[in-house]
């Protein structure tokens, strides 16, 4: 476990293998972007992220902004059946199925993920259900590793924490494991990016050796 911590950033990257996971050839990616705006530091984070992959390996991105979701009203509907009520995010629930890395981008707002992204976390609940209460085991076959990006407008480290104690808990359930989590803060303070982008690049290549 390597974690550098300042002002600016704090990065945690971990080399923890994922059981089962590939340790080699194509790899399916998919990308969260939980933030509005098109160059923002979320936005460049994911770029650098991006092009810092293998070429060959199928990459595919979701706007949670440009798809609104239905929140988990919890009806108790994956309870009673495996699914969920609301229909909306099928494709995208197959796509994370499918997928052996995923990554969570977000502002930092609140110290939570912002709203759209959050939904998406919490609609795991139907993986959850599928696990505890229909005896599914594990309720995502597919291993995958998972990656956290975060940018946040004040300094320090404390939201980038929270986000993450927040994600760990549902990555137990999509048979998921954190192995990088990178943070810029600062942002109001015009902190530099370029060397947090650095980091997400990093993070990008140590998936090729896990």
């Amino acid at each position: 476990m390597l974690r550098i911590c300042s002002e600016s950033r704090v990065i945690c990257l971990c080399a923890d293998i994922v059981t089962n996971a590939p340790c080699c050839g194509e790899r399916r990616v998919l990308l969260f972007n939980g933030s509005p705006h098109k160059d923002g530091p979320v936005a460049r984070m994911l770029r650098a992220f991006r092009e810092a992959l293998p070429p060959d390996w199928p990459v595919e991105e979701i706007d949670c902004y440009a798809r609104p979701a239905h929140p988990c009203t919890g009806c108790g509907g994956c309870e009673k059946r495996e699914g969920c009520v609301f229909a909306d995010l099928d494709a995208e629930f197959a796509a994370l199925e499918q997928a052996d890395v995923l990554v969570f981008a977000t502002p930092v707002h609140n110290l939570s993920f912002s709203a759209p992204l959050k939904i998406r976390i919490d609609r795991t609940q139907r993986y959850w259900a599928a696990r505890f209460v229909h005896g599914k085991r594990p309720p995502v076959a597919r291993p995958k590793q998972a990656v956290l990006l975060t940018a946040a407008g004040a300094p320090g480290r404390s939201g980038h924490g929270m986000v993450e104690k927040q994600l760990l808990p549902p990555l137990t359930i999509l048979n998921s494991r954190l192995v990088s989590s990178v943070a810029y803060s600062g942002a109001d303070a015009g902190e530099p990016l370029e060397p947090v982008l650095d980091e997400v690049r990093r993070a990008a290549r140590m998936l090729t050796t896990l």
